[in-house]
């Protein structure tokens, strides 16, 4: 088949953070270079000495200076004006559904009718947890004014969560027909399979953004519990956000309790292969990528049953989901799995074979390629 000149938008890419969204955009990008396809990637940058445009063999990367983030997570930039430009563009790749990125790259659709494909990799519905006023008042009003808008101009819309899917469905979306699942996926080749050892010390790992949605707040307390308990157990924050100094505060003085900060992720399968056990105990998910990582290498994971969560991690035969925001159901399953851990390290090798399978970006390229080509009929 021919190859394509597909543009990728999406609001981060290569930053230092590194979110699963820039993963996700990142390494799809690199497969389908691999297939012949011809990539630009429209995103934003936060310095003016980081160059507007970096080139690739068949991917030029277009940045756009976001001088501030709106309420912390959307950044604010102009790309309109060269979407509107680009020339012998396939397909329209989308990535996110809240992002001002996404806004422009509708407009841009609705005036040059690109085939457009919209990913959604969270971001669906209200955060189940207080965000003061304005911030709530701010996702309803958008959901159902520019949201709408956004969904509208997408062909079809592609939710790495099933969850996301099934809630767009039934609020905000009314072309049910168009709505699909597309998984979330992986690097296998810096993902290796591990077998977790059984040490005197069990190190308990958090990974991810040190947000409120995440549930860092009532997890300290489970922290503050366990640590008087027993002795056996140590944990890790790694990320970071305006939780960061909550945590340092909280544990200034326990050497049981290390906050990495930030870290590039060539280094989290160093860090998961040293880990026992990992621990998500967030409010609000889509289909997160740290529980696919941790699963594809064989550590065992705890996490909220929230979002596509259940989906991802078989509860009891594969690791163990808790009742959200319960710290009570949350201590309970970590000393569950520490006393019987040979027990969760055999499910977790067994759930690693599945996952490896199923979430792969081999896996998941082809079944966006499928899409790119009913999308442009080429």
């Amino acid at each position: 088949m021919d190859p394509l000149h597909i543009v990728q938008v999406t609001p981060f890419f290569d930053s230092k953070s590194y979110g699963g969204t820039e993963r996700y955009v990142s390494y799809l990008s690199k497969e389908l270079v691999k297939k012949g396809h011809y990539i630009d990637v429209f995103t934003t940058k936060k310095s003016t000495e980081i160059p507007y445009q970096s080139y690739y063999t068949n991917m030029t990367v277009h940045r756009f200076f976001s001088p501030w983030d709106v309420f912390g997570i959307n950044p604010a930039c102009i790309m309109l004006h060269k979407l509107l430009k680009v020339q012998n563009v396939d397909v329209f790749h989308v990535h996110s559904f809240i992002y001002f990125t996404t806004i422009q790259a509708a407009i841009a659709k609705m005036f040059r009718r690109i085939p457009t494909l919209l990913h959604i990799h969270g971001g669906v519905g209200n955060p189940p947890y207080r965000t003061g006023f304005v911030k709530e008042f701010a996702k309803k009003f958008y959901d159902i004014t520019l949201g709408r808008f956004v969904l509208s101009q997408a062909d079809i819309i592609a939710s790495v969560s099933a969850y996301d899917a099934e809630l767009l469905k039934n609020t905000i979306h009314r072309r049910k027909e168009r709505v699909m699942i597309v998984n979330n996926a992986i690097n296998l080749e810096i993902f290796p399979e591990v077998v977790p050892k059984i040490n005197e010390e069990q190190i308990i790992t958090y990974i991810g953004d040190l947000e409120p949605w995440k549930g860092i707040s009532y997890y300290i307390g489970v922290i503050k519990t366990l640590l008087k308990k027993t002795k056996r157990l140590s944990f890790w924050f790694i990320g970071y956000g305006s939780l960061y100094s909550v945590l340092k505060e909280e544990f200034n003085k326990e050497k049981r309790v290390k906050i990495y900060g930030a870290v590039k992720h060539s280094s989290i399968p160093e860090l998961l292969s040293k880990t026992n056990i990992l621990v998500l105990p967030s409010f609000w998910e889509g289909s997160p990528t740290i529980i696919i990582e941790a699963m594809a290498m064989g550590i065992p994971v705890i996490a909220s049953n929230i979002g596509d969560i259940p989906r991802l991690l078989k509860n009891g035969e594969e690791g163990t989901l808790f009742e959200v925001g319960n710290t009570q159901s949350l201590e309970e399953a970590i000393i569950n799995m520490v006393e019987n851990y040979s027990v969760f390290v055999s499910k977790a090798q067994k759930a690693r074979k599945r996952v490896r399978k199923e979430f792969s970006f081999q896996n998941v390229t082809n079944q966006i390629e499928k899409l790119y080509y009913k999308l442009s009929e080429k």
